[in-house]
């Protein structure tokens, strides 16, 4: 396993995750459960380490080059990686700034949301958080956040701008976002603001990796849905999706096979009703302009 290149933990979190991956299959074992018997370890924490979400413990990784049969050279290289991984320092959200800002759940979502392979949103009333300008976090944070500190405000927007840096890896995850028109044509922060988000909305959407639909006043009922939430997808087949969603004071994140279901449904629906990608644009330019 080669250990350069990696620009971050993160990466190297995930390369060596994947590498693990290829070495349990290698042994012959298919799925992580008959891994996980053998290894005397539950398949949740076979889960995480795969998922590039943790390190495994020193026993852990022991058992694994004696199960998986790995031979001393590669051993070594395994080792060398850990050992590089680790020194890139923590991720941005584990600073303790942010552990004083920030819930347990919504802490888990910064770090969820850093390995997710595909992220299906609806934003409700606002704009996706992934898309959103400086200018207009600043503007929700006056009104909603007005009764903390300066420099809670501050973290709070600091956060939502790290978040979208999920863009800059080397492969971004594929994000399917609906929004209300609603959204889109309240005023938020002034018309210089909303005439910039609305530009910048414009140009994410233009990106590869990003669906943008709009869902139009004339949806009718679809059009009032303004309960935000996230379906989250890992990589890896035995990587099960997860649902977030967003409260006024923290994010509730729901694992229970058939929740995530439901919201999966639910989420297909708003998108059945909502403008195609190329109307969703045309709309987007029409309320600018209108400002």
């Amino acid at each position: 396993m080669s250990t350069s290149g990696n620009a971050n933990a993160l990466t190297a979190l995930r390369e060596f995750g994947d590498e693990l991956r290829r070495l349990r299959v290698g042994a012959g074992f298919a799925t992580q459960a008959s891994a996980a018997a053998k290894l005397k370890c539950s398949q949740n924490k076979i889960s995480y380490v795969e998922a590039g979400k943790r390190w495994p413990d020193d026993d852990l990784l022991r058992r694994m080059f004696r199960v998986y049969v790995v031979d001393a050279s590669a051993q070594a290289d395994i080792r060398a990686a850990v050992r590089v991984g680790q020194s890139l320092g923590r991720p941005w959200w584990e600073a303790t700034a942010y552990r004083d800002v920030f819930s347990s759940a919504t802490m888990k979502l910064f770090a969820l949301e850093e390995a997710a392979g595909t992220i299906r949103v609806h934003s409700g009333n606002y704009v996706p958080g992934l898309f959103q300008t400086r200018g207009y976090i600043e503007a929700l944070v006056e009104f909603g956040l007005k009764a903390e500190s300066a420099a809670h405000r501050r973290l709070f927007t600091d956060a939502r701008l790290k978040r979208q840096k999920v863009f800059d890896r080397a492969h971004p995850p594929a994000v399917d976002a609906v929004v209300l028109e609603a959204a889109l044509r309240v005023v938020v922060g002034g018309r210089d603001v909303m005439r910039e988000q609305l530009g910048y909305l414009r140009s994410a959407a233009r990106r590869p990796n990003v669906t943008l639909r709009v869902i139009p006043f004339s949806a009718g009922a679809a059009a009032t849905m303004g309960a935000p939430f996230q379906v989250y997808g890992f990589p890896g087949a035995e990587n099960r999706s997860i649902v977030i969603r967003e409260t006024s004071r923290s994010d509730e994140v729901a694992e229970d096979i058939d929740e995530v279901e439901r919201m999966s449904n639910q989420f297909a629906d708003l998108a059945a009703v909502a403008c195609g990608p190329d109307e969703s644009l045309r709309l987007l330019e029409e309320i600018e302009d209108a400002l």
